[in-house]
């Protein structure tokens, strides 16, 4: 379903970097109705005491692999403070890392699948479960977190093969998605290298993409013509760039900017 809001002033840009609280509560409440009603019992099975199979999703074997994989989120959730020492932040929000947030949608992912339910076995108040659809409960899934995350305009996207990309603007995606690949092979994989990391969750990675980005920038001004200077190189590079001379003004007057940009900044 497309909410009214987002036919009307359309989606919300996907430029979050972190996860909000409210995504974080809506996050767990998911995730808690999803073990709730069986849906991790294929890989964590709460088993009948009449031994007659899974009956639903065991919440302690659950916490232990969670605690094993994802360091910084914890089973039963935590929504808010509850520090019993810190007596001025008790029941105060409270919302993990993006990154362990992030690890934990993947690990849920991983794990989550669909439960068919057979018989009610009255006398303990259970349904016995007769099978599992894996792609079924991930495409429920996925569809689910996408949704939290485009509402909010959280800057992350769950892939089908479980791997969690970085959502790029439309400016940006045009521009990494459309590179051509010149003679110079180091300058190729210096933006290689850089398209690949600017798409990172990890902020520290795209910062990474940038000195790459950097890199880069300065191989071009000597790869037009090796055997001159770089600004004698880059003049030449420009002048091939376009015949219009109030373009090329302005491009040579952006180059000049990226170059003290650079040195000053790093």
């Amino acid at each position: 379903m497309k909410y009214f809001s987002d036919t009307e002033r359309g989606a919300l840009p996907r430029t979050n970097n972190e996860i909000p609280y409210n995504v974080w509560c809506g996050l767990t409440a998911y995730i808690q109705k999803l073990i709730d009603t069986g849906y991790f019992g294929e890989q964590f099975p709460e088993l009948c005491p009449d031994g007659q199979g899974c009956c639903g999703t065991d919440e302690k074997g659950f916490s232990l692999a969670l605690k094993a994989e994802i360091l910084g989120v914890e089973y039963p959730f935590i929504t808010e403070n509850e520090d019993p020492d810190d007596w001025m932040a008790k029941k105060a929000p409270f919302t993990p890392n993006y990154l362990d947030i992030l690890d934990l949608v993947q690990f849920c992912y991983m794990n989550v699948s669909k439960p068919t339910l057979g018989q009610f076995h009255s006398f303990f108040g259970h349904h016995h479960i007769t099978s599992f659809d894996r792609s079924t409960g991930q495409a429920e899934f996925l569809d689910k977190i996408d949704t939290m995350f485009s509402r909010n305009g959280v800057a992350y996207q769950l892939q089908a093969d479980g791997q969690i990309t970085r959502v790029l603007n439309s400016s940006l995606g045009s521009v990494t998605g459309q590179v051509n690949k010149t003679l110079d092979q180091e300058l190729n994989d210096l933006i290689a290298i850089a398209n690949m990391k600017i798409c990172n969750a990890d902020v520290q990675v795209r910062y990474d993409a940038l000195k790459e980005l950097w890199d880069a920038f300065e191989r071009i001004k000597t790869v037009f013509n090796p055997s001159q200077s770089k600004k004698q190189s880059m003049t030449q590079l420009l002048d091939a760039c376009t015949s219009d001379k109030e373009f090329r003004v302005q491009l040579e007057s952006e180059a000049t900017a990226l170059t003290t940009i650079g040195n000053s900044f790093f």
